[in-house]
């Protein structure tokens, strides 16, 4: 195995996806921020105790004369070394906790220093509380008489200015800013390590990255399409859809659904192929509305067509026709009964607006594996190729058998890979269990593409298998194992 680590591709990255990611994992990067914040905020309260400082002022004289002479101030230096050193010793910190109850456990800081070139000297002492911290001062006015001789003997302390206590700790930080800081450092290595991963996922997020990481044709690039252009439209967002004969989807999005209706017509006249199944490697991938969609063009062009959607487990085209299919024989109890033209009648309901043929299933149906491999299915596939076209929908191949079911009976193959979603790998194992099977595999359909921040096509996750039609799993990208085959099932 190559342990070599793998070097980036950037044309296989676009800055597009990356932001998509940031802003679907924005709950992520807010979070880290917070829990950085709080972190702060307790490491600061646990090693970084608020200290409170009160302090005194003395003035040192000498007992012969009362001006301020240099030798005064010689003096002072003096008396504020010495007094410095007895504030450090037991015989002042003991007379202090034995001056007042409250000062017991006193275990503060007392210093002395002297003020600029002056004859005063400030005694402050820190603990823990402002209480603490002036009961030490006041305790020291009381204990200093008795230690008055040994600091000087030819000078004199007078307390000019009495303790005094600040509110304020005196080790005060700028906890909100430095905990701000921190959080934004904190969102900031977040954003970097979900671009890092969304780079080394490999998923298809180019043209380019998909023609060199897939192992199949590109079919054809559908961009994304925003389903909601108006706010009535936004607030029913969860019933909304993407179709090619709405007056409100984009010119692009209908013209590359129309390149994928031209190569399956390419299909059926050079190769007499009339049955195409669209399959998706995972949840999300918009295979059946790009499956919906490409029937309802071929549908308006005037051809034929049946839409079949073999999505028994969790059926999805009912919804995105607006649930037009009303037939008292759905799919899945058509195909649990021997084959008959009237079962296949009564199945069959055509578009009211668009003429094509629809064949649903309108509840999911445990039996999905067993009935697309039964002996109804391949006559009524048989049966349907009076029609032009049919198109089948699928479940996803990375969760279920039963695409490669019915790649043993289908003319044509075609696998959608929706940008930025899953891994490059996956992908290709699905290729190659396609390209295993009976059908032939025509190359790949890259959907949801964003291509420039000024027009962008397609539709979210509300349809396909999201929200609604989710099969269990998340929403997030596909970078396990692909695992396909009925014998792995």
């Amino acid at each position: 195995m190559d342990n070599k680590q793998k070097s980036i591709q950037w044309s296989h990255i676009s800055p597009l996806c990356l932001l998509r990611t940031l802003i679907s994992n924005l709950w992520m990067i807010v979070a880290t921020a917070l829990i950085f914040g709080m972190a702060v905020t307790l490491v600061l309260t646990w090693f970084h105790p608020p200290k409170y400082t009160a302090s005194m002022t003395y003035s040192v004289n000498s007992r012969t004369t009362s001006s301020v002479t240099a030798g005064n101030l010689t003096s002072t230096r003096e008396v504020a070394a010495v007094l410095t050193q007895l504030l450090e010793t037991d015989l002042i910190i003991d007379g202090i906790r034995e001056s007042d109850p409250r000062l017991e456990n006193f275990n503060g800081v007392i210093t002395a220093s002297q003020v600029g070139q002056s004859n005063f000297i400030v005694v402050s002492a820190t603990a823990s509380t402002p209480e603490a911290a002036f009961l030490a001062l006041d305790a020291l006015v009381e204990v200093f008489p008795t230690v008055a001789d040994y600091i000087s003997t030819r000078n004199v302390l007078n307390v000019m200015r009495n303790p005094a206590v600040s509110s304020i700790p005196s080790n005060q930080l700028n906890t909100s800013q430095l905990s701000k800081t921190i959080a934004i450092i904190g969102a900031l290595l977040m954003a970097v390590v979900l671009c890092y991963l969304s780079i080394r996922t490999e998923t298809i997020q180019t043209r380019t990255g998909a023609r060199q990481l897939l192992d199949a044709p590109i079919i054809a690039s559908v961009c994304h399409e925003r389903k909601n252009r108006t706010l009535k439209t936004f607030l029913k967002r969860s019933t909304k859809q993407v179709h090619v004969f709405s007056p409100t989807t984009s010119f692009a999005y209908t013209e590359q659904i129309s390149a994928v209706c031209s190569q399956l017509e390419h299909e059926a006249t050079a190769r007499n192929r009339k049955v195409f199944m669209i399959t998706g490697v995972g949840e999300s991938e918009g295979k059946s509305t790009v499956a919906g969609n490409v029937a309802a063009a071929l549908a308006l062009k005037g051809h034929k067509v049946a839409l079949v959607d073999c999505d028994l487990r969790k059926p999805a085209q009912n919804q995105f026709f607006s649930n037009q299919y009303d037939s008292p024989l759905p799919l899945n109890k058509l195909l649990s009964r021997p084959y008959s033209r009237d079962n296949l009648l009564q199945c069959m309901v055509p578009h009211e607006q668009l003429g094509l043929y629809m064949l649903f299933p309108t509840a999911g149906d445990g039996r999905s594996a067993e009935l697309l491999s039964g002996e109804t299915m391949g006559t009524l596939i048989q049966q349907l190729q009076v029609f032009d076209y049919v198109i089948i929908d699928t479940p996803p191949m990375g969760m279920f058998p039963d695409a490669e079911i019915l790649a043993e009976r289908v003319d044509a193959s075609i696998l959608v890979v929706r940008q930025d979603y899953t891994a490059a790998c996956d992908v290709n194992d699905a290729i190659d269990t396609l390209r295993q099977c009976k059908a032939a595999f025509l190359g790949c359909i890259l959907n949801d593409m964003l291509v420039s921040p000024h027009r962008q096509y397609g539709y979210g996750s509300r349809y396909g298998y999201g929200g609604k039609y989710s099969y269990g799993g998340s929403h997030s990208k596909h970078s396990g194992k692909h695992k396909s085959g009925s014998k792995d099932s």
